[in-house]
């Protein structure tokens, strides 16, 4: 993504990982034996990506980054044993992160929009719908379109924090007074006290923190998620 080139960087994604949340919005094959023809594949689509600039410095995300509670979770759930899976471990990190986590006042604005004061838990800046191991935190995200969906959620209480979490996994959360949802292309977020920022469930630095939708910054291998075309399993096979 640093690098110029002709075309867009192509990629492909596989169904493994801590939270592997990516490959519920990008589709890829769940059955080892198609990967071979996944890859030799020659059918492509736009996939976004999201430049985020805090005081680490500038780094690429393609599927979801928030400010707040999230790198807390994130940190947490690392610590986790691998054998429980991702998605334990993410809900374990986020029922302990929940109760010690506190609400923090932040400067919100997205594109050329007046500066929202906010008190928030979190707030996602996302490209693809789901985070944490299967939260459904933005369910109109599409991957593709060119926004960002951003996602307030704010002053929650603990015992509501952690009473909504089935509805995070739903993606019913939108029927919390206290969560805001929004479109942006450009997104700032300031606070007085730095909160953390996670970027694909890796730390990301401390606010402030800017977020860009970078539209069509990478292509991936156009799969179908009911298989492969015929044609393309004897091209494979021959």
């Amino acid at each position: 993504m640093r690098r110029s080139a002709a075309r867009p960087p192509r990629v492909g994604f596989l169904q493994r990982g801590t939270g592997a949340d990516l490959r519920r919005s990008v589709a890829s094959p769940r059955r080892p034996e198609d990967v071979a023809a996944w890859l030799s594949l020659d059918r492509w689509r736009p996939l976004d990506a999201g430049r985020l600039s805090t005081s680490t410095g500038r780094r690429y995300f393609i599927n979801v980054a928030d400010a707040g509670i999230g790198a807390e979770v994130v940190r947490r759930a690392a610590r986790g044993p691998g054998v429980l899976g991702g998605t334990v471990n993410f809900l374990g990190a986020a029922v302990v992160s929940l109760l010690r986590h506190r609400n923090t006042p932040v400067r919100l604005r997205l594109d050329d929009g007046p500066v929202l004061q906010r008190r928030v838990r979190t707030i996602a800046v996302a490209n693809g719908a789901y985070l944490g191991g299967a939260m459904r935190m933005a369910p109109a995200a599409q991957p593709d379109d060119g926004w960002f969906d951003v996602v307030t959620i704010g002053d929650v209480s603990r015992w509501l924090g952690i009473r909504s979490l089935p509805m995070l996994y739903r993606g019913t959360h939108g029927r919390l007074a206290e969560v805001e949802f929004g479109k942006a292309r450009r997104v700032e977020i300031e606070s007085d006290q730095p909160i953390g920022v996670e970027a694909d469930g890796e730390l990301a630095g401390m606010t402030p923190a800017v977020f860009e939708i970078v539209p069509g910054a990478l292509q991936v291998i156009d799969w179908t998620p009911s298989g492969i075309l015929s044609s393309d399993r004897a091209r494979v096979s021959d």
